[in-house]
């Protein structure tokens, strides 16, 4: 029998393996095949918010775009889980006010940005952080565009019964191939619903943003243009500095969509048709062995120069509170 997990990463000090990351990672393509996989290629877990992209293509496929104008930033800031910098809060601002709602509307929650250096802006401002700082509000913006493309009330937006969730919801069973009546449902961080999907399904929702030639025919013009706005805008998915994903699109040239999700989970497209999805079973709560995997992964698939992601893996030193090299984080992909 195939173990759930296995290594995927691993930390040394003195030569010796001291801590290891299990998970499970898979590579398809876009006709479903998979190419490789360690660990359960099907492993059902919670996506968070690697499910971005297709949270808002219901949005995209009903004329959002053309009836409230949105531009490719509007697109790329309603797929992000962005570092509350000033570029994030003005791209948030901007659709919020082209679909007439603003930041109380919003139903994420506050917390401080995740970019140390804005949140220190924000206080030496004097500013305390609102909603639009939230990394999830960009996504929550986008949910209420859909509400109001169907003419649905705002109140309530986040609640399953809601139009523009049933709509997400059907979208998502239709592009990832998921079955309707075995949807695993909790609620997310942002208190927005939450899917636990097959980590093969999300690889290959991935390789559809890579090359839509397989997707259903009716949301191919939908992941073609949120792809296309999230390759053209890295810096707005994530952030401009200390982020995996967007440092992944910005060295790919173009030919990768990346997509980070809480607790260990990330999800890869190419322009080749292929994508990549893996899940850190422990959460991962320190970042270290999600990027040494993804660094891994693009540096042996040739989707990044070689040392592009250095910063990031597959192998990084580890070092003490005097500077010294104590060991080192290692991915341990063994193709």
């Amino acid at each position: 029998m195939m173990p759930p997990y296995e290594p995927l990463v691993q930390t040394t000090r003195g030569g010796r393996v001291e801590s290891v990351h299990v998970g499970a990672l898979v590579l398809v393509d876009s006709a479903g095949s998979v190419r490789w996989s360690i660990g359960d290629p099907a492993l059902v877990n919670f996506p968070r918010s690697s499910l971005k992209p297709f949270q808002l293509l219901s949005l995209v496929e009903g004329g959002g775009v053309e009836r409230f104008g949105l531009t490719t930033v509007d697109l790329a800031i309603a797929a992000a889980s962005h570092s509350g910098e000033d570029i994030h809060v003005e791209s948030v601002q901007g659709l919020l006010h082209k679909i007439g709602a603003s930041s109380s509307d919003l139903g994420c929650g506050v917390h401080d940005p995740i970019d140390a250096h804005a949140a220190t802006r924000l206080r030496e401002r004097d500013e305390i952080p609102t909603a639009i700082h939230n990394n999830c509000s960009g996504k929550h913006a986008g949910m209420l565009a859909l509400a109001r493309l169907l003419d649905a009330p705002l109140d309530g937006y986040l609640d399953l019964e809601h139009p523009a969730q049933k709509r997400i919801r059907a979208c998502l069973v239709d592009v990832l191939g998921l079955d309707p009546n075995d949807l695993a449902v909790g609620t997310d961080g942002c208190s927005a619903p939450a899917y636990a999907v097959p980590l093969d399904r999300m690889a290959r929702g991935f390789a559809f943003l890579g090359d839509a030639s397989h997707a259903p025919a009716r949301w191919r013009n939908a992941l073609e243009r949120v792809s296309a706005a999230m390759r053209l805008h890295p810096e707005l998915v994530a952030g401009t500095h200390g982020r995996v994903d967007t440092d992944v699109m910005r060295h790919a040239s173009g030919a990768v969509v990346a997509k980070g999700g809480a607790e260990g989970y990330f999800c890869m497209g190419h322009r080749d048709g292929l994508g990549v999805a893996f899940k850190i079973m422990d959460g991962d709560a320190a970042g270290r062995a999600r990027s040494a995997v993804v660094a891994a992964a693009v540096e042996r698939l040739g989707w990044v120069p070689a040392g592009a992601l250095n910063e990031y893996g597959p192998c990084i030193p580890i070092t003490n509170w005097a500077g010294r090299t104590t060991g080192e984080v290692q991915a341990v992909l063994p193709y």
